[in-house]
């Protein structure tokens, strides 16, 4: 491959420059884990959460990860007029101020709402569960009381229709002529289940960070069949805003709320205080108009969207807030439960 009219010489600052990068990832058509499975093969380190990162940055890689993104997009022939581009843009007073972590945490620098001072607030799963309620728990989820994940006989007619064009990010839902189903303009409160509309057959629940660097328990994708508990509910709280809370029977009830400090910055975990006056954990659901009950989730007061780290379809991957792109990793069924 070559980067055919891609010219990273003339990339004038930095944004530019990322912006090339960002156009031979698209004409590559690889996705992040297969980067990171090329450089490998290459005797490269580029692990996938770094090679999003700089994609998501206006700011200028390192020689050795330009380096590395570059063949393993496949366009070997190319790395030296990209690295000649790049130090041309350090040699300018671009040069990074500091060296960037190989898995750095995703950073949605200046578009992220401004941060809360004060006390942090104590998580859904601080508090020590008492054995006695494990056992009961256990016991209940083994006899399958409870049981209410209800996967729609339709499900993959929907997963068809959130593959057509869907309205952009930001944009009013589309309606079709003929009077088909168009998106609702919010979802039904009370008992919910929230699905990737790319992978139906799972359900965001709680789970691990994949990386290790955050140990607390957070918002991942996994088969509906296994997500509960905790249940999940959709709280009211005012104009089309809600509360995306988890009730556990051991745990208790908390709110889904975007994490604002490393190790885990925007991730999604459960908190036992809830405010309505805390912007990270008050959500608005925006319709695509691809299906009746699908979404894009966006933080209150934020030019944000929650999708899945690095676009990720594998069992357990984390769901964050990140720039809106309009890709389907950030679409949602959201479905109303019996009992809620």
């Amino acid at each position: 491959m070559t980067t055919g009219d891609l010219r990273p010489d003339d990339a004038a600052n930095p944004a530019e420059f990322v912006d090339l990068l960002r156009q031979l990832k698209d004409r590559s058509r690889l996705t992040y884990r297969q980067l990171e499975q090329r450089a490998a093969a290459s005797g490269d380190v580029l692990a996938r959460s770094t090679a999003a990162d700089i994609l998501r940055r206006s700011t200028l890689p390192r020689a050795e990860v330009v380096a590395a993104f570059v063949r393993a997009c496949g366009a070997q022939d190319q790395v030296e007029a990209w690295l000649r581009a790049r130090n041309r843009l350090a040699a300018g007073g671009f040069a990074p101020t500091s060296p960037a972590p190989d898995v750095p945490p995703v950073d949605v620098d200046a578009t992220a709402a401004p941060r809360r001072s004060g006390p942090a607030r104590p998580r859904w799963f601080a508090r020590p569960a008492p054995l006695a309620l494990l056992v009961v728990a256990t016991l209940l989820a083994a006899l399958g009381v409870g049981a209410w994940i209800m996967r729609p006989d339709d499900e993959q007619r929907r997963a068809a229709q959130l593959t057509e064009p869907t309205a952009s990010a930001g944009g009013p839902a589309s309606t079709t002529a003929g009077g088909s189903a168009s998106a609702s303009s919010t979802p039904s409160a009370g008992r919910s289940q929230i699905r990737p509309a790319r992978t139906p057959r799972f359900c965001v629940t709680e789970g691990r960070d994949r990386t290790g660097q955050y140990t607390k328990e957070i918002a991942v994708q996994r088969p509906c069949a296994q997500a509960t508990p905790p249940d999940t509910h959709l709280k009211p709280v005012d104009h089309g805003l809600y509360f995306i809370e988890w009730i556990h029977p051991v745990h208790g009830e908390g709110c889904l709320t975007i994490r604002e400090d490393d190790p885990g910055r925007n991730l999604l975990e459960p908190w036992e205080d809830c405010s309505a006056s805390n912007w990270a954990q008050v959500f608005r659901f925006e319709p695509t108009g691809s299906a009746p009950d699908a979404y894009r989730i966006r933080p209150a007061r934020t030019e944000l969207c929650v999708g899945l780290r690095d676009d990720d379809t594998d069992v357990s991957a984390e769901a964050l807030v990140e720039p809106c792109t309009g890709g389907a990793d950030q679409v949602f069924l959201v479905d109303a439960l019996p009992g809620g």
